[in-house]
């Protein structure tokens, strides 16, 4: 699998594998890529399972993580009117899962909510928390990721390939993400808590997570576009991480 590095702006340079490889060969590099990136070793994962779960770090790091995850599901239904028909699929499987499929009763959204119910964490506790400046930055730093105004990409991008590959990317740290907050909230014997159910479906529809990417890499040629996207959301994480770590810091 040969690996060469492309100039994606004049301030950037990132790996892209050869024409010639295959579609397996990208869905290794994508998930390698991703795994050595520097967010995936953020102290907030070691962070998590150790400290303990008081009330106050509970109720920041739910108020944070939902505060972002509504962001993010809001953007992906603004990513989609940037789609070709053909690449819409993709994203919309995911949303309808964010919001239910189909039962509003089940969005994710709710599950959060009960997750801080079942932790003692009421709902004035909850909504007064206070969201971090990292995860502030973040939604700022993503917002024209998975939603790219030409005007603001070197002048060969597809819009619409840059969001694919911001997508992709928290997609590919869905998983970690979520492993890691699950032992936090074993703690609390709430480890099995319908919230925590993301592992196994994330585990069991890894391929699907890559197959907008993929998409347009195969059908469009739009390597370059997408390792932008998906690399600026990488380094953005790093801002999310920041700031949820934060709320893990007070002693209270």
């Amino acid at each position: 699998m040969e690996v060469k590095t492309a100039n994606l702006t004049k301030d950037q340079r990132l790996p892209l594998l050869s024409p010639d490889a295959s579609l397996a060969d990208w869905k290794r590099f994508l998930r390698e890529f991703a795994s050595s990136h520097r967010c995936s070793c953020h102290p907030l994962f070691a962070r998590l399972s150790v400290c303990s779960p008081t009330g106050y770090r509970v109720a920041g790091l739910l108020r944070n993580y939902d505060a972002h995850a509504s962001v993010l599901r809001r953007l992906l239904l603004k990513a989609v009117c940037l789609m070709p028909e053909e690449a819409c699929c993709y994203i919309l499987e995911n949303v309808r899962n964010e919001y239910g499929n189909g039962d509003p009763d089940c969005r994710h959204q709710l599950q959060l909510l009960d997750l801080a119910r079942q932790s003692g964490i009421s709902q004035e506790q909850f909504k007064t928390q206070r969201i971090a400046t990292g995860v502030k930055a973040f939604i700022a730093q993503v917002t024209p990721l998975y939603f790219p105004v030409k005007a603001s990409l070197p002048t060969h991008f597809r819009p619409a390939a840059v969001a694919a590959g911001a997508i992709t990317a928290t997609e590919l740290l869905a998983i970690k993400e979520f492993v890691h907050m699950q032992h936090f909230f074993r703690k609390l014997g709430l480890e099995r808590h319908i919230w925590f159910n993301h592992i196994e479906v994330e585990n069991e529809h890894s391929d699907e997570s890559l197959a907008l990417a993929l998409h347009f890499i195969a059908r469009y040629n739009a390597a370059g576009e997408v390792m932008f996207g998906l690399n600026a959301v990488l380094d953005a994480n790093c801002l999310l991480y920041d700031g949820l770590l934060e709320t893990l810091e007070s002693d209270r």
